[in-house]
């Protein structure tokens, strides 16, 4: 694990941080993160968590996501794939749909980037919120005015784009 030209030891605190993570089926927080490290070990700190957090992420070991104002959450599976994030408890989870790297191509030819990846969020109601007093039951089948109108120029935009470098 070479950092700034040094190799690091792996530690206690870190293997536990990462195990957490591996074994975890959502994409936990830093603080979810902590509260399973300190059942197993209860001298773990928050700060050590966070510490070692940046450090895994800085390896490669772990993938950090960060959504709009929401904490970050960490993963370990580190293939290329998408989310959906619920916009009112901030779960995030993998989508079963593959990678598009046929995107990454076009968009490619289209700008002047050198390209490496795409990202791609996709945002509604989880089923925990949607059962909770209130919640709804389903996600709305059409979005609100401003937002459909504002994808419909994006989408329309991309649509010319795509054409042309087709």
């Amino acid at each position: 694990m070479p950092t700034s030209g040094r190799t690091r030891r792996e530690s206690a605190q870190r293997t536990l941080v990462r195990q957490v993570i591996e074994n975890s089926m959502d994409h936990p927080t830093a603080q979810a993160i902590f509260e399973k490290a300190r059942r197993r070990m209860r001298s773990i700190s928050l700060g050590t968590v966070y510490r070692n957090l940046q450090l895994l992420v800085a390896e490669g070991t772990v993938v950090e996501s960060k959504i709009g104002k929401k904490p970050a959450r960490y993963e370990a599976n580190r293939r290329r794939h998408y989310h959906v994030c619920c916009v009112q408890c901030g779960a995030l989870e993998d989508v079963p749909f593959p990678y598009q790297t046929a995107l990454d191509r076009r968009v490619g030819r289209m700008i002047p980037y050198l390209l490496r990846e795409h990202r791609m969020e996709f945002y509604g109601i989880c089923p925990r919120c949607q059962a909770k007093p209130g919640g709804r039951r389903r996600a709305p089948n059409r979005l609100d005015k401003p937002s459909q109108q504002h994808a419909g120029k994006a989408l329309t935009l991309a649509e010319r784009a795509l054409a042309r470098s087709s």
